[in-house]
């Protein structure tokens, strides 16, 4: 092999590797641009007067952060995915409109201890018990405490005894 061709073929292995190191900056670079996101499980079994009995819900909540200045991570967007719910007495199918998905109106952000609170709340309805209004009740969740490190959500810990109560017609 002539020198030349060798010193072609090494240039070309340059190119390549150069060519991947630029991708992996250029990955990098989009990954801090884009919004963190951490999903909260829904898994609540809760007896309630108004549904005759228990209710069963199942889900994800998808909590999309965004970087804000002075406070570094904040809350942007929410969704409820994958719902799934039941009302045990007559096995009622509940639906959550997405619309009635939101934060509550606070926001508890502790930069010095890399650490937020915020709170969740959903609308949950369905059919009645027989001769019965339709069955509307609310889930509270609160607080959800998610930490962070770097402008980057790092864990996120969610409320253990979710708040259900009915809402009167």
């Amino acid at each position: 092999m002539t020198p030349f061709i060798q010193l072609h073929r090494q240039l070309h292995y340059l190119f390549i590797a150069l060519l991947l190191a630029c991708f992996a900056i250029a990955q990098s670079g989009r990954a801090d641009n884009t919004p963190n996101k951490r999903e909260i499980p829904i898994n609540i079994r809760k007896p309630l007067q108004c549904a005759g009995g228990d209710v069963i819900l199942q889900g994800n909540l998808v909590v999309t952060f965004k970087n804000v200045p002075d406070l570094e991570v904040v809350p942007a967007s929410l969704k409820l995915e994958g719902f799934r719910g039941t009302a045990a007495s007559g096995g009622r199918k509940l639906e959550v409109n997405p619309k009635d998905v939101d934060f509550l109106p606070f926001l508890n952000v502790d930069t010095g201890m890399g650490e937020g609170k915020i709170g969740i709340e959903f609308k949950v309805t369905g059919p009645g018990l027989p001769g019965g209004s339709p069955l509307r009740f609310r889930v509270r969740l609160s607080p959800i405490v998610y930490k962070f490190r770097d402008r980057k959500v790092t864990k996120i810990i969610p409320d253990d005894a979710p708040v259900v109560r009915c809402i009167n017609p």
